[in-house]
C-alpha cells in the first residue's frame, strides 16, 4: 500500500495541516459545550460561555475563507478540488453546530427566568456527556487522519470514525425514546428545546463522518 508521503504536492498537505486548525477549535467548542451542559441553565457563566462559543466560531470562519482561498488558488491537483472544499465547509459546519447549540441553551435559560420550570439538567447529563464524549473521539481521529501519511492508518481510522457514529446513533435514539416518553408532563418550550439539541449534537457526529468521508475521498483520488 503507497504512502502518501511524497503523494501529496505542497499545497495539498498545506490544506490538511491547516484543516486540523478548524478541528482544534472543534474540540475546544466540544469541551466548552460540555461545560456548559454541566453548569445547567441557571449558570451565571452561561452568557459569557456563549460569547466565547461566538468567538471560536469566528475563527473558524477566518480559517475557512482562508482556506477557500488556498484550495481556488494555489497549486491542488484539479480532481480534488471539490472534495477539498466540501471536507473544509464539513468541518467549519461543526463548529456552527456547536454555536447553535450554546444559543439554545442559552434560550431555555431565558425562559427558565421567567418563571418557566425548567427540567433538571441531571436528567439528561448522561445523554449529552455521551454523545459530545463520540464527538471527541471523532475529532480526535479526524486530526489523526489529517496527520498521518499511512493508507491503511486513515482507512482503520475511518472504520473507527463510522463505528462511533453508530454508537451516537443508538443514543441518540435512546434520548427520543427518553424524551417522548417524558413528553406528558413536559412543557411544550422543553420538549421542542431537547429535540433540537439531540438531532444537532447528532448531526455534529453526522458532519465527522461525512468528514472522514472526504478525506478518504481525497487520498484515493491522490493515488489512482
Amino acid at each position: 500500500m503507497k504512502r502518501l508521503k511524497g503523494i501529496f504536492v505542497v499545497g495539498e498537505k498545506t490544506i490538511f495541516t491547516e484543516l486540523i486548525q478548524i478541528l482544534d477549535v472543534a474540540s475546544q467548542a466540544n469541551t466548552l459545550m460540555q461545560a456548559m451542559f454541566e453548569a445547567g441553565y441557571s449558570d451565571a457563566s452561561l452568557a459569557e460561555n456563549v460569547r466565547a462559543m461566538r468567538t471560536l466560531e469566528r475563527q473558524a470562519d477566518e480559517i475557512t475563507f482562508k482556506l477557500g482561498e488556498e484550495i481556488t488558488g494555489g497549486a491542488i491537483s484539479p480532481n480534488i478540488i471539490d472534495n477539498l472544499i466540501e471536507a473544509v465547509q464539513a468541518a467549519d459546519d461543526i463548529v456552527d453546530i456547536y454555536y447553535y447549540l450554546a444559543r439554545e441553551l442559552f434560550r431555555l435559560s431565558k425562559a427558565a427566568s421567567t418563571g418557566f420550570e425548567v427540567q433538571p439538567e441531571k436528567d439528561w447529563t448522561a445523554v449529552y456527556e455521551n454523545l459530545f464524549d463520540f464527538a471527541d473521539q471523532m475529532l480526535s481521529k479526524l486530526k489523526q487522519m489529517l496527520s498521518t501519511d499511512s493508507v491503511p492508518q486513515i482507512l482503520r481510522l475511518h472504520k473507527e470514525i463510522e463505528a462511533l457514529e453508530e454508537q451516537g446513533d443508538d443514543v441518540k435514539d435512546g434520548g427520543y425514546d427518553k424524551l417522548y416518553t417524558a413528553a406528558p408532563k413536559m412543557h411544550f418550550l422543553q420538549f421542542h428545546h431537547h429535540t433540537e439539541m439531540l438531532h444537532k449534537t447528532d448531526d455534529i457526529l453526522d458532519n465527522c463522518e461525512d468528514l472522514s468521508d472526504m478525506i478518504v475521498s481525497v487520498v484515493t483520488s491522490i493515488l489512482k
